[in-house]
């Protein structure tokens, strides 16, 4: 467990309460935790005088100041982090490897462990309190075993108590604690102190070790979070650019050939002024093409800045009628039959008639071009129904020619996409954003070969 600015503050106050006076009174204190992987104990912290001289220095101070534990809690400074103690022990490590669990062969079964007459037993005792979540207490120095010699030559000269940290019946490190200066005796009730003090501080840096983590992870989601935005933020721009691309390829295309057409019959004009026939002609033929790039411009900019729509009650039928009326012959001169079947008695809605018109026309002649390759002798037909269901009027524009292929299907209302040979690909494009404007919805059905219905969803006047 990597002792974090955070985790350091939380193992000053645990060894505080194990040392100070107004606590459990010990004279000093060491804190292991395991590695982040699990294979050593490693002191993270001590604290506690490293001589008599500093013992009797630090305990006068502190009895002349009469400080409470509350008081010595918030007493965090750099110089309790460097003490002369605290540099004998840092980083001490000791593995977790069965090997280096000493030659006794096993942890003590149950309580704590004491020295016993007889040859003395080469243990490790912080490894024992560890590996047996018990207390384990040394009151001879030749049962310190082996550990560090560092670590030994410390705790030689008194009495030694290891308690484990435990949280949820998991050991996460070791206490290890002495009077070495004052001499007094480590007696079962003080033991027992450690040992509720080491259990709520076992969960207190195992909630420290978790929220570590989850920030960590936190850390880590925002990280990818910022990567997927800094993604998304390159596709769009990609995405930007490729429509740009998109566009000035079709515009050059669709203003290409008019212009050439242009300044090809201009040329003759000028060329040949004195043959009024074919200056008329010419004409003629240089104003359609002119119209040609007038209605691109014109589709142009009905999508690139779309006004909002200016709403009023309308009787859509009505709309319809009059519309169909003004294109009735132009259909006819196609040889497309217009068919409306209006529901009587259909609800008002709220829109802006120049737009429903120009949405319309731009279904209707999407559905000229369908039925234009329908055989001379076969009938081409134009449906134009309307009926209320729910809570919305419905318009649909049907026609019995080509169909769409299922493939093309999906990309219809993508904006410059058109599988028409003159076509810029903004037709279907402007009527969706005039249903989204008016928060209304378009849906397409078309089987290949029978034809294709659209159908407007616009939302009743309320």
């Amino acid at each position: 467990m990597k002792a974090t600015p955070d985790l350091r503050g939380l193992i000053h106050a645990i060894l505080t309460c194990v040392t100070a006076g107004p606590g459990l009174g010990f004279n000093r204190a060491v804190l292991f935790l395991t590695d982040d992987r699990q294979t050593h104990l490693v002191a993270v912290m001590a604290i506690g005088p490293a001589t008599p001289e500093e013992a009797h220095v630090t305990w006068t101070s502190l009895a002349g100041k009469n400080h409470s534990l509350e008081d010595l809690l918030h007493e965090v400074t750099e110089e309790s982090s460097k003490s002369a103690f605290q540099a004998l022990v840092e980083g001490l490590t000791i593995p977790l490897d069965d090997a280096e669990f000493g030659s006794s062969g096993g942890p003590a079964p149950t309580g704590h462990r004491a020295a016993a007459a007889g040859p003395p037993t080469r243990l490790n005792p912080l490894l024992e309190a560890y590996r047996s979540r018990r207390v384990v207490k040394i009151v001879e120095p030749a049962l310190l075993g082996d550990i560090p010699p560092r670590l030994r030559e410390v705790f030689s000269g008194s009495e030694v108590v290891c308690v484990p940290l435990l949280a949820k019946e998991r050991a996460l490190g070791v206490i290890v604690a002495d009077n070495a200066f004052s001499g007094e005796p480590i007696g079962e009730q003080r033991i027992q102190l450690l040992q509720v003090l080491a259990l709520l501080a076992g969960l207190a840096l195992d909630n420290a070790r978790m929220y570590q983590q989850v920030e960590g992870q936190a850390s880590q989601l925002q990280q990818a979070l910022d990567d997927l935005h800094a993604t998304q933020e390159q596709l769009i721009h990609s995405e930007r650019l490729a429509t740009v691309g998109a566009v000035v390829a079709r515009v050059s295309h669709e203003i290409r050939n008019p212009l050439t057409t242009i300044g090809g019959f201009a040329r003759t004009v000028r060329a040949h002024p004195e043959d009024l026939e074919r200056v008329a002609r010419n004409a003629g033929i240089i104003v359609d093409e002119v119209e040609k790039l007038e209605a691109l411009l014109k589709e142009m900019l009905d999508f690139t800045n779309p006004k909002p729509p200016t709403l009023q009650r309308t009787d859509l039928n009505a709309l319809i009628t009059t519309l169909a009326n003004v294109h009735r012959d132009e259909l006819s001169r196609c040889d497309v039959v217009l068919t409306l079947e209006l529901e009587p008695n259909l609800p008002a809605v709220f829109l802006d008639r120049n737009q429903i018109q120009r949405m319309l026309l731009n279904l209707w002649q999407n559905a000229l071009h369908a039925v234009e390759e329908q055989p001379a002798d076969a009938s081409r037909m134009l449906t134009v129904q309307t009926r209320h269901e729910e809570g919305a009027v419905r318009v649909a524009c049907s026609d019995n020619g080509r169909g769409i292929p299922r493939d093309v299907l999906p990309h219809i209302f993508t904006p410059f996409f058109t599988t028409k040979p003159r076509g810029t690909g903004l037709g279907l494009a402007v009527v969706k954003r005039i249903a989204d404007a008016h928060g209304g919805s378009i849906e397409v059905q078309s089987t290949l070969g029978s034809g294709t219905t659209f159908t407007i969803a616009l939302p009743i006047a309320r």
